[in-house]
């Protein structure tokens, strides 16, 4: 293959997949997709009828994404093209005529004065395409696009990206069953609005804050005529709010968010969508309601169809042209990918999976805490916890299995980031929401020591760590379990999982560490899980396997701990009795008896003998 220069060779090399046109479609022939009409429509002479088989593609859109993008590059490139070669001859000629116009000579000044105009707004014009090129490399993220377009429909016309992901991700097809739901009265879904921005948005602010009150307004004055979009979010958040104030599994709260669920996924094919962050919101809304209600979806299929979207529209990637883009729209592209960067992070550690990308792809500042009706200062702690953690997490357990020379400096260099950013916490943040910041610092100070491939023996002091961290995480979850009803904490299925996790190394730390003092705290802090566990079984029956396998695991451990209080007390008991027998007999030997003609004769054990002189 000949050698291109760096102007003229292609920037992107992809496969471009074909949606056929309306008119193919409906006479069921091949369309080979080409641009701006089909081989099939040219040759019937329907030219003007080569549009797409939905609104979505009408007349003037092109039906493929990566080929409007492969059209803009080329047009782009045989402008700078026109610009080289306008350059390449222009230059000498401007440079002779400067040189000219140094001489004094006011006439050869006046004769280069076009040439100059020229090339300037040759030089801008070069600096306007080089910069439109630069945005349109960015905004794809630096990737390569095989497979995902706007007009993804599948194999077939009724499949679409959305159903096919839904279908993955789905456990059950209870939802199928549920009856579609109405709008409730505005003063309840304002409540329920509410709750959603007090208790979850304010760590997970995936939306708009300010377009999505204006969706509900445009839903409720008339839904028939609001955007997909806006309908979809709204019952989302309902279906949210709503479940997060569940009691159980079969409460009129939890019916009733299945309900909101089942209206917004009639607008899944349209608003799950592979090439806009739309598509990564709305499958946001879904893990979210998936982390309170497992029985319906699957959140770890979920997350990464939202990582996928991520990526392939390059959210993890900093657009190089940022003064072009709107510091709200940067705000809310750098808040949409930290959410699926956090919930992909803390999904994967609890089920102990791999990520779905590393930190490596990553390049995105943080959100700033500036013009948002909610503050954004308890998700911006929260995403700073998560990096922490995502950079531990993928040096001890997803890279090899080769022990650290020093595993001890490893686990105190990160302790004390831990540490630092708990004393970081804003004081301005909710109760609730700092409560939740501390369990979540509990936690990852028990899985940073726990034993990894990198740290496969833990040390003494490791499993200290561990043991006053899980005592403190199980006597502060049970104390604002106990509190739930006026905290308004909101907790998730995903919380079973870590409390389990907690008293699986707590016990495991018990049956390591020599001192047997800890007992009536270690036996508080078992209480604790077992009270944790069982106050979620109402929620979540399969909560209740683990309680019952923790509570028979504890029973042992705890036996055991009593057996060796007990030897230890009585050897204590013994070493005290010795102590004091040698301490009479010490008496009897420095004051023997003499009166009497008596005198000592022998010694068994601790008790003297005598007999008469």
């Amino acid at each position: 293959m000949a050698e291109t220069s760096s102007t003229t060779a292609p920037l992107l090399r992809v496969s471009r997949p074909v949606s056929a046109c309306s008119r193919c479609r409906s006479a069921k022939v091949k369309c080979d997709g080409k641009l701006p009409a089909c081989t099939a429509c040219e040759r019937a002479g329907k030219v003007s009828e080569c549009t797409g088989g939905s609104d979505q593609f009408a007349r003037g859109k092109e039906r493929s994404y990566v080929a409007s993008l492969e059209s803009k590059l080329e047009k782009l490139e045989k402008r700078l093209a026109q610009l080289d070669s306008r350059r390449t001859s222009a230059g000498p000629d401007a440079t002779a005529r400067n040189d000219d116009g140094g001489d004094g000579n006011g006439g050869g000044g006046n004769t280069s004065t076009p040439a100059i105009e020229d090339l300037r707004s040759a030089r801008k014009k070069k600096v306007e395409d080089d910069s439109q090129i630069e945005d349109l490399v960015a905004d794809l993220g630096y990737l390569a696009i095989n497979a995902v377009t706007r007009d993804f429909y599948g194999f077939a016309p009724d499949i679409s990206f959305g159903r096919i992901a839904l279908r993955a991700s789905s456990v059950s097809r209870i939802l199928n069953s549920k009856p579609r739901a109405r709008l409730p009265p505005r003063h309840t879904s304002t409540r329920l609005v509410q709750h959603y921005f007090d208790k979850i948005f304010t760590t997970l602010p995936c939306l708009n804050e300010s377009s999505f009150f204006g969706a509900v307004e445009s839903v409720y004055r008339d839904e028939s005529a609001a955007s997909p979009f806006d309908i979809f979010c709204v019952y989302m958040v309902l279906a949210v709010g709503t479940m997060s104030l569940s009691k159980s599994q079969d409460s009129a709260a939890a019916h009733n968010a299945a309900c909101f669920v089942k209206t917004a996924l009639e607008h899944a094919d349209t608003v799950i969508s592979p090439s806009e962050i739309k598509g990564v919101q709305a499958t946001l809304l879904l893990v979210q309601y998936s982390m309170l209600e497992p029985a319906h979806l699957n959140s770890w299929y979920l997350i990464g169809v939202a990582s996928r979207i991520m990526i392939d529209i390059g959210l993890h990637q900093e657009p190089l042209k940022i003064s072009k883009r709107k510091s709200a729209d940067m705000d809310l592209r750098r808040r949409v990918f930290y959410c699926v960067y956090t919930l992909d992070r803390s999904i994967s550690m609890v089920l102990q999976r791999p990520f779905t990308f590393s930190d490596d792809s990553v390049l995105v500042e943080l959100p700033k805490d500036t013009n948002t009706p909610t503050p954004m200062a308890a998700a911006t702690h929260l995403f700073k916890l998560r990096k922490l953690q995502s950079e531990w997490y993928q040096s001890l357990h997803l890279s090899g299995s080769d022990p650290l020379p020093d595993p001890e400096a490893y686990i105190s260099r990160h302790t004390a980031l831990l540490e630092k950013w708990r004393t970081e916490i804003p004081a301005t943040m909710s109760s609730s929401t700092r409560d939740w910041l501390l369990l979540e610092w509990h936690y990852l100070h028990i899985y940073l020591p726990a034993p990894s491939p990198k740290i496969p023996r833990s040390t003494p002091e490791s499993m200290m760590q561990i043991y006053n961290h899980s005592a403190s995480y199980s006597v502060a979850f049970r104390a604002i379990l106990t509190d739930s009803p006026s905290s308004g904490f909101v907790y998730t299925y995903h919380d079973a999982l870590r409390t389990y996790f907690v008293g699986s190394n707590l016990l495991h730390a018990l049956t390591l560490l020599p001192d047997e003092n800890e007992l009536e705290r270690a036996s508080d802090a078992i209480d604790g899980i077992v009270y944790v566990l069982t106050s979620m079984i109402i929620r979540w029956p399969e909560v209740e396997a683990l309680r019952d396998k923790f509570r028979a695991e504890a029973g042992y451990v705890l036996q055991r701990l009593r057996r060796r209080r007990e030897a230890v007390q009585e050897r204590r008991l013994r070493t005290q009795m010795s102590f004091e027998w040698r301490n009479a007999e010490g008496v009897v030997q420095q004051q023997p008896f003499v009166m009497g003609g008596h005198v000592a004769t022998a010694d068994f054990g601790n008790v003297a003998f005598y007999r008469y002189a």
